[in-house]
């Protein structure tokens, strides 16, 4: 096997050591029904690769490298290839559906299209047909690597030019309204806007206005909120509203964006927007810096969200009690899994987070009756949202597989609260 960094695996012990999590294939369910002669979606025989599930994991794992730009830059996150299973068993037409970048993308359409010919084609009605498949693919560093390339793979957005160049593209903003230099006002206004995967800046508002007054040399006051001065020129206030926002929209484009695990990112800032009563001040004073507020995630955690992602049908433990089944196999024990939920409202699952046993039979039977119960929920989420905005974010859901023969049970010692328990009867 390739040098490929440590990554948190599926459900087989040799995948404990590579770079790269190879999510199951999901085959997507027909929105319409299947005719002869065309690529399906979802069959009667689904594809095989040789040796089932996990050897498609084990050689996907196996033989995808790490990109070194991906690596060096602390790359990390999901890439998606789309493609179709011949009825000879070769693969054609792979293509990447969800992009990641720095090489990512064309190692993981490379080693897709190694399986070629590795596959038991699919068949519908007694037919051997093409079936198309999807097959997720993320991208890990170990600790070590992630702690290596912090300082490139999570940063926040960056003025192209530094701080001189945002200081010129914004100074003929900055030009105090006539109203405030009768009343020998100076104005910092603060503005929040977003500065997107491009560079683009979009969502600029008012976070509010600060005033001063200026009596004389040394007898300036701290800046306060503008509701402090009571001022009555309203006109003055939306002035300098309007001056400061179009200050922004002037810096759009010119942005290196955020990055997050070395992807870039949508991020927000903050920037107070100086105005001066002196036009001699404008060169003199400095700029002052823009802070981030926070990312707009490629993909957040549950407790990161505004509102959580929904499933249509209720709570999404009791819809997995209620159709999950105990497979055939001699097997006890609790699983980790999870599903990523897009911003458009696709799902991605299940994901597995570790080996429930050494045992190939029983991991084939556990992956199947979970990835069975998964499809169910195909079409059935609302995205999760911050700021009002749907994101994405991944759920993590433990299930406990218990077998109740009438005897008592010893403790359970691992520390982890399953979210669904499954028991069979004895």
């Amino acid at each position: 096997m390739k040098n490929l960094t440590t990554l948190k695996t599926l459900l087989a012990a040799p995948l404990l050591a590579l770079a790269v999590t190879i999510v199951s294939p999901i085959a997507t369910i027909a929105q319409t029904k299947p005719k002869e002669n065309k690529i399906l979606s979802y069959v009667d025989q689904m594809p095989k690769f040789e040796g089932g599930e996990m050897e498609v994991m084990k050689f996907m794992a196996g033989n995808i490298t790490y990109p070194a730009d991906a690596k060096a830059n602390g790359l990390e996150g999901l890439v998606v290839v789309s493609f179709v299973i011949e009825e000879t068993g070769k693969v054609k037409d792979a293509k990447v559906v969800k992009k990641l970048g720095r090489g990512t993308d064309e190692e993981a359409l490379r080693v897709v299209n190694l399986t070629s010919g590795k596959w038991t084609p699919g068949s519908h009605n007694g037919k051997v047909v093409p079936v198309q498949f999807t097959l997720p693919i993320r991208f890990s560093l170990s600790e070590a690597e992630r702690a290596a390339t912090a300082h490139k793979a999570n940063q926040m957005p960056l003025f192209k030019g530094g701080p001189e160049a945002m200081h010129q593209t914004i100074a003929s903003y900055l030009q105090l309204p006539e109203e405030a230099k009768k009343e020998n006002l100076n104005a910092r206004v603060i503005v929040k806007f977003y500065v997107e995967k491009d560079g683009t800046v979009s969502n600029i508002r008012l976070d509010g206005t600060k005033l001063k007054k200026t009596v004389g040399a040394g007898a300036d006051m701290d800046y306060m909120d503008a509701s402090t001065f009571k001022v009555q020129n309203k006109v003055m206030l939306a002035k300098l509203a309007e001056a400061a926002m179009a200050a922004v929209a002037a810096t759009s484009g010119k942005w290196q964006p955020a990055t997050k695990n070395g992807q870039a990112t949508g991020a927000e800032l903050v920037l107070p927007v100086q105005f001066y009563s002196s036009e001699n001040a404008v060169g003199q004073k400095q700029l002052e810096a823009p802070a981030m507020t926070k990312y707009t995630k490629e993909y957040y955690a549950l407790d990161e969200v505004d509102v959580q992602p929904v499933f249509k049908d209720g709570s999404i433990e009791r819809f997995l009690a209620k159709n999950l089944r105990y497979p055939n196999v001699s097997f006890e024990g609790t699983i980790e899994t999870g599903i990523s939920i897009g911003e458009d409202g696709s799902a991605i699952g299940p994901l597995f987070y570790f080996k429930p046993t050494d045992t190939s039979e029983v991991n084939e039977a556990i992956f199947n009756e979970i990835n069975r119960v998964f499809k169910l929920m195909e079409g059935k989420w609302e995205p999760a949202k911050v700021d009002g905005k749907p994101v994405s974010t991944t759920k993590k859901i433990t299930i406990q597989f218990v077998v109740n023969d009438g005897t008592k049970k010893a403790a359970d010692t691992t520390g982890k609260k399953a979210d669904v328990i499954v028991t069979k009867f004895k």
